[in-house]
């Protein structure tokens, strides 16, 4: 089904009874008069605030990685905004007390101040690179030689490297073979695509050949080569620092930097540079030409730094204590401005809730905006709020837990309606995710030919994953990402060093601004609870929440669709 309507608002408020042949109660639920409201301030370039405020975040306030000073100037900007804007209980909310004593995971804090970083012989260039998150600096100007070490074990590194890597620039890996760029890289859903999404998977018939290869045995890892850390050993060696690079094309991948308990000076730098850069100096290496680089990049920790979200709302008039939430992450990696992850979302959350608040939209529940912390680290922020306000899902620690596991409190979930998250880049909203509730995919379609004209038109029974939504899905909530337009997301901006305002659409972010506040309205003042799905009691197994005792970047797999 792929149906279109250009309908203007007014018409659609006139022909609704027609259109939307339902029951008159969910027809009293779309406020077409409202919705036009917020299409005419939202979608008109004068008055919509959306560009401005993610100009103001992104290229006034800078990164926000977790745990830095530059989240925390971010998000007390955005509370005044939302007081400004006359929302209540605008506030960084702080993260439940770890009992563990390990800050939910964020021990130290960390920012960098300073980045040189050169080649000075046999030719001089500048290098385009980031330290890696969490790890030291090079305590003031060095220069070194850089040598190509691709060994991975031990035994090998100790025969030909032991007492030769003093004061040397470690190349880690060998360089990238990159081909060209065929295809385009930004890229909008097909109609074709989008009606593919709509369509549950089909499971394997009786007598079709399956063109999936079996699994590969699992290979077993000795004891010694899984404890074996090499960055260690060239720390030991007393090694400058190790380069390594990713992604190529112009792009840095900082991602899969872990937090640490270590301290600076139990570790060594660790670099990521342009694949292009790291190339050229490997391939020099390679031709039997030395390459001395020289850096001076300057790295701050900070103990146990203040963790929160950012929320905000708009109070219900009939049921104020029963809740809509909209947002997505607030943190970002710090290679760029995390434009479009995720700062760029947010500002359209923000902008959402700032047209329901200035055309006095109808709302019968509180609609709540909440910017999450600690996403790229493993959901942290979302996971917290939820068992922290609704119970159930992952929960919070448990003091004296040596697995790092975490346990469910006691489920309260009347008060809730729904989430909505916005973590897809920066494309236009086509669609919405309804994580296998089926029941919902009929009132979600009805709300949806009020704003079709917009390009939102699909929803699918399949579920996504690896966002905050999770959090939600996960305790039993309704909690839903929507679907959007890959645009350059993937490979150009998705945690790279070229994510930056320049990337975000402004036709898009005045779209989505009026789609999410829309689904805010609607969620709000449908009659009834939206259904949910159920779910069997949890169950938690020993290293549950291994990622974040250890610090990793956690990527959560999709469920199945039942």
């Amino acid at each position: 089904m792929n149906r279109r309507s250009f309908m203007t608002a007014a018409a659609a408020s006139v022909l609704a009874p027609a259109v939307f042949g339902r029951d008159a109660a969910a027809q009293t639920a779309i406020n077409y008069d409202a919705i036009a409201a917020l299409r005419t301030m939202g979608l008109d370039q004068e008055n919509s605030q959306v560009m401005s405020t993610a100009s103001y975040m992104m290229d006034v306030l800078g990164p926000r990685l977790s745990g830095s000073p530059g989240i925390r100037k971010s998000g007390e900007w955005v509370v005044d905004k939302m007081k400004e804007w006359g929302l209540t209980g605008a506030r960084l909310e702080p993260w439940p007390v770890d009992p563990t004593g390990t800050n939910n995971g964020f021990p130290r804090g960390w920012a960098n101040t300073k980045f040189y970083l050169a080649a000075t012989s046999p030719n001089t260039f500048p290098i385009t690179g980031i330290s890696l998150a969490w790890t030291p600096g090079t305590r003031g100007l060095v220069s070194g030689e850089c040598v190509l070490v691709t060994e991975p074990d031990e035994k090998t590194l100790s025969e030909k490297y032991a007492g030769k890597l003093r004061g040397k620039w470690i190349l880690g890996q060998a360089p990238i073979v990159m081909r060209a760029q065929w295809d385009p890289v930004a890229k909008r859903y097909t109609d074709e695509q989008l009606d593919a999404l709509e369509v549950p998977a089909r499971p394997p018939e009786a007598g079709t050949p399956s063109t999936t290869p079996p699994p590969a045995p699992p290979q077993p890892v000795r004891n010694s080569e899984q404890a074996f850390d090499r960055n260690a050993w060239f720390h030991r060696e007393g090694a400058l620092g190790v380069f390594a690079t990713n992604k190529g094309h112009g792009s840095v991948n900082v991602v899969g930097a872990p937090r640490t308990t270590q301290l600076p000076e139990e570790q060594i730098p660790r670099i990521n540079i342009e694949a292009e850069h790291y190339g050229r100096i490997a391939r020099s290496v390679q031709q039997g030409q030395p390459v001395v680089v020289e850096a001076d990049i300057r790295n701050e920790w900070f103990d146990n730094p203040e963790m929160f979200n950012v929320v905000g709302e708009i109070r219900g008039t009939e049921f104020p204590n029963e809740v809509v939430i909209i947002g997505g992450h607030f943190d970002s990696w710090h290679a760029s401005t995390g434009a479009t992850d995720n700062g760029g979302a947010c500002s359209i959350a923000l902008e959402a809730m700032r047209l329901l608040r200035a055309n006095d939209a109808p709302l019968k529940r509180t609609v709540r905006v909440c910017l999450w912390n600690g996403e790229e680290q493993g959901l942290i922020g979302s996971r917290l709020y939820v068992a922290n306000h609704f119970g159930g899902g992952r929960g919070v620690p448990v003091a004296g837990n040596p697995h790092g596991e975490i346990v469910a409190i006691k489920r309260d979930h009347s008060r809730f309606q729904a989430y909505f998250n916005l973590d897809n880049g920066a494309g236009s909203i086509r669609g919405i995710y309804s994580q296998g509730n089926r029941a919902v995919i009929p009132i979600f379609r009805e709300w949806i030919e009020a704003v079709r004209d917009l390009g939102m038109t699909h929803v699918s029974a399949r579920s996504t994953g690896s966002t905050d939504h999770i959090s939600f899905d996960s305790a039993g909530l309704p909690g839903f990402q929507f679907i959007q337009d890959p645009l350059e997301y993937e490979p150009k901006t998705h945690h790279t060093n070229l994510d930056f305002f320049e990337a975000l659409q402004p036709e898009d972010m005045r779209r989505n601004s009026v789609l999410l506040a829309a689904f805010a309205m609607l969620a709000a003042n449908h009659p009834g609870k939206l259904p949910r799905q159920p779910r069997p009691p949890p169950t938690y197994a020993p290293g549950a929440n291994a990622h974040a005792a250890a610090g990793t970047t956690a990527t959560t797999p999709a469920r199945s669709t039942p």
